[in-house]
């Protein structure tokens, strides 16, 4: 898969960058879906082991024959898309200016397993807010980056691209867009690094929002001293660890070898993704649609 930069600004090292996909490329993803060997049917009538079987043979069958990329592809490279160096990576971002020249830029930050596309919707809202019901002052000019190693921003080389480097980065592209004061925004690992640039760059920072804020209590924790809201707490963070955990331990300790499954089988990584998602939005349990 690729994707072409023109237009380099030899003084920024900012390269305007147009999302194209051969047709080639797009066969081959379909193939895989359609030749999926598929595992045998849960043994459960609910979702306790996992994604049902039915439930992925229908996304995967939609996958294959009526979901319409190039829409999507058309609704990105619609938008002002660019990619610039920094430190050593290849970061890909969206930058749409408001109209409204005293706007506040803001960096949005994603999440996992999410990516620009969550964002496409508040742009608008945002950088044109008087034809959504706001005032000029309510402005903000846009910047919303891939996070290293997703979508078309460059995958690190090594290990140890955490929240805090990456709020460098972040520090370094809004400084090399003339951006000298803006806000920052994010929510999951994009909060995280939200947090993460509140420390890096204070001085050029009005202000942070997050939907995403969690941290796992230390231990020892001395349970006699806490209320029953936060013994509730406690242990609703001890189930989750211990149901729902295991995929970020096994992201965090392993990741070369999932990569090579969910790497070759795009239904492979449809489902570890579909889980997620379902598991964490407010729509029921896993079977229900």
């Amino acid at each position: 898969m690729s994707a072409t930069q023109v237009g380099a600004d030899a003084g920024t090292g900012i390269r305007e960058f147009t999302i194209g996909f051969a047709a080639a490329e797009l066969d081959d993803m379909r193939r895989r879906i359609a030749a999926t060997r598929w595992p045998e049917r849960e043994t459960v009538d609910d979702d306790s082991q996992g994604v049902p079987l039915a439930m992925m043979q229908d996304l995967a069958r939609y996958w294959a024959t009526e979901y319409d990329w190039s829409r999507c592809e058309a609704e990105l490279n619609a938008l002002p898309n660019f990619s610039t160096e920094i430190d050593g990576l290849d970061i890909h971002f969206i930058h749409v200016r408001s109209r409204h020249e005293d706007a506040l830029p803001l960096i949005v930050t994603h999440g996992w397993p999410g990516s620009i596309i969550e964002q496409l919707k508040i742009i608008a809202p945002l950088t044109d807010p008087t034809a959504h019901g706001g005032g000029e002052a309510d402005a903000f000019h846009v910047v919303i980056p891939s996070l290293p190693g997703y979508g078309f921003s460059g995958r690190p080389a090594r290990a140890g691209i955490g929240p805090a480097e990456i709020a460098g980065l972040w520090a370094k592209l809004m400084a090399g867009l003339g951006h000298d004061r803006y806000g920052a925004q994010g929510g999951d690992w994009g909060g995280t690094v939200t947090t993460a640039l509140a420390l890096a760059d204070a001085a050029h920072l009005a202000g942070i929002h997050q939907n995403f804020i969690f941290r796992l209590p230390q231990p020892p924790v001395p349970t006699a001293e806490l209320t029953e809201a936060e013994r509730a707490y406690l242990a609703e963070v001890a189930h989750w660890v211990d149901v729902e955990g295991g995929y970020a331990h096994i992201q965090g300790t392993r990741p070369q070898t999932l990569g090579y499954g969910l790497t070759d089988s795009p239904v492979g990584l449809a489902g570890w993704i579909t889980e997620k998602f379902r598991v964490w939005s407010d729509c029921g349990s896993l079977s229900s649609s």
